[in-house]
């Protein structure tokens, strides 16, 4: 945990670097896979950490305090790591079996795939590629075609030098994350490169790989927003005690209408953090007996996604009371309030989650991939 944090108050000292370049410096993706914070999920059967959900999510909370681009790009890849406990021998030692395994990509079946006897063909174009650049796989999802149909849905492992990276990475906040767009053109990729998506049935029995693959990864973006939330937290109450209105002669945070918006702000938080974590212990208390259940995969995807939505209001609710001081990038909020509302904006944590989480509570057949 703490040498993670290091790295991201590093980070934090270079943001200026970071967002020039709009990405993480090679010397701190470096220090990050040294760290093995991209393979955390590594099966230990693969020499893999195999840490739990709940200390992963701590170490981002704790990194994206420091830098959200830095937790983001290491959270995302780390993700990937959870499959190492679903794939089979062969191709898990071939993907995670070196120590300076990064891997990431978009795992959505945007792309094409037609299945041949030896492998696919894939063809597709997909976005929020974070810190591909830097991965030594690219994961990608592809819709399996058969005669114009869509038969199922896969998840291949590609190469950097097969993919076409397009950059295009302009945008508000998160700008070290690189995530930029990639692409391949009727690439063929053998059967030994990928698997049916998402995956349901770990190889490895495990506690960590009974968890929700998908609410993993839902939870590693919301685990961000939380750090970026806790830190608008203790910036505008810094602030507050400093700043004394023209015409007075005592701090903003001697008004009680302040202390009044203090206290929501400070309840929100308290509020997303708490079901935060009693949500992924119930989730990871489940799991000492089956894989999680389509009611538990409902209630992780609904926590990440409320868990969001107060952090986005906390951020939000900092900065305007913050007023004119935050519009500054010299001030910590400013950097805080856009890189929230990409967070906010990730499909795996955005408001449309309360639909699919409603309608399961509601007893609605809900397609598993979408959980």
């Amino acid at each position: 945990m703490q040498a993670a944090i290091e790295i991201a108050k590093q980070a934090e000292q270079r943001k200026a670097e970071i967002e020039q370049n709009r990405d993480i410096p090679s010397d701190l993706i470096t220090q990050t896979r040294t760290q093995s914070l991209s393979r955390l999920w590594v099966a230990k059967a693969y020499d893999g950490p195999q840490k739990s959900v709940r200390e992963v999510m701590e170490i981002w909370q704790k990194m994206a305090y420091h830098n959200g681009s830095l937790a983001w790009v290491t959270s995302v890849t780390n993700c990937a790591s959870l499959i190492s406990g679903f794939l089979p021998t062969d191709l898990a030692k071939n993907i995670f079996g070196t120590d300076q395994a990064m891997i990431g990509g978009f795992a959505a079946p945007v792309g094409t795939a037609t299945p041949t006897p030896d492998g696919l063909m894939v063809s597709g174009q997909w976005s929020w590629g974070s810190g591909i650049k830097h991965c030594t796989h690219i994961v990608a999802g592809v819709k399996l075609m058969k005669d114009d149909f869509m038969v199922g849905a896969g998840l291949v492992f590609l190469r950097p030098e097969e993919v076409t990276f397009v950059d295009n990475w302009h945008v508000v906040g998160m700008k070290g994350t690189n995530s930029i767009d990639y692409r391949v053109q009727d690439l063929f990729v053998s059967n030994d490169r990928w698997i049916p998506f998402p995956p349901s049935n770990p190889k490895i029995d495990a506690l960590l790989y009974r968890f929700s693959f998908l609410g993993a990864l839902s939870l590693s973006v919301s685990a961000v927003g939380l750090g970026l939330a806790e830190r608008a937290k203790d910036e505008i109450k810094q602030l507050l005690q400093q700043k004394v209105p023209l015409g007075t002669d005592k701090p903003l945070s001697r008004q009680p209408i302040i202390q009044h918006k203090i206290g929501m702000i400070e309840g929100n938080f308290l509020a997303a953090q708490s079901l935060f974590y009693n949500t992924i212990a119930a989730a990871q208390k489940e799991t000492e007996n089956d894989i999680c259940s389509i009611p538990m995969k409902a209630k992780i995807r609904l926590a990440a996604c409320t868990t969001t939505h107060l952090c986005l209001n906390v951020v939000r609710d900092a900065y305007e009371l913050a007023g004119g001081s935050a519009i500054w990038q010299s001030n910590k909020l400013e950097e805080l309030h856009r890189d929230m509302h990409v967070v906010s904006q990730h499909a795996m944590a955005s408001n449309a989650n309360f639909r699919t989480a409603g309608s399961v509570s509601l007893g609605n057949r809900v397609p598993e991939f979408l959980l």
